[in-house]
């Protein structure tokens, strides 16, 4: 899998790939090559053999954004994969680009709509809010623009995916 690794605002194109055994992985850095062997050391403690040179590391966080402690010290680390970072840039690029379509993510009732026709909105902005499960819900503006389509009343009930207001 092809990933990059922002190391102190660089970002770091590499791929990763299983050879066979369990904890034998070959890496991809730039035009270099590494066999590499990776063991389990403890929960957050990991060993790598690259070539003939052990390193030894913990590593906490959460998701893509972690921390890599050695006896080099901590770095900060965040590692995305490839295809997700792409598609998550063109899906943003899109979103701040052309016409929203704000739909309905469950079944639930209108309570208020918080904008008129022709409003301007900012991204994250409340447009309306709908009760669903007993609980009511603000849905905000995900991108900046205008209301061009209001689409529910205050008391309407709406089903899952059904489109509630657009946005140029």
């Amino acid at each position: 899998m092809r990933y990059i690794a922002t190391i102190a605002g660089q970002d770091h194109e590499f791929e990763v790939e299983q050879t066979g055994e369990q904890n034998s992985f070959r890496l991809r850095l730039a035009d270099n090559r590494y066999d590499l062997d990776l063991r389990r050391a403890g929960p957050s403690s990991f060993s790598i053999l690259i070539g003939d040179r052990v390193f030894d590391f913990e590593v906490t966080g959460e998701g893509e954004d972690l921390a890599i402690a050695s006896r080099e010290g901590v770095t900060r680390i965040v590692i995305s994969d490839l295809a997700r970072r792409a598609a998550t840039s063109r899906s943003a690029r899109a979103a701040q680009s052309g016409r929203a379509e704000m739909r309905a993510m469950m079944p639930g009732r209108v309570v208020s709509v918080l904008v008129s026709l022709g409003d301007e909105v900012a991204t994250g902005a409340g447009v309306l809010v709908i009760e669903a499960m007993k609980m009511e819900n603000e849905l905000k503006a995900p991108k900046s623009g205008k209301v061009i389509e209001i689409r529910v009343v205050p008391g309407q009930t709406v089903e899952k995916g059904e489109l509630l207001v657009i946005i140029e």
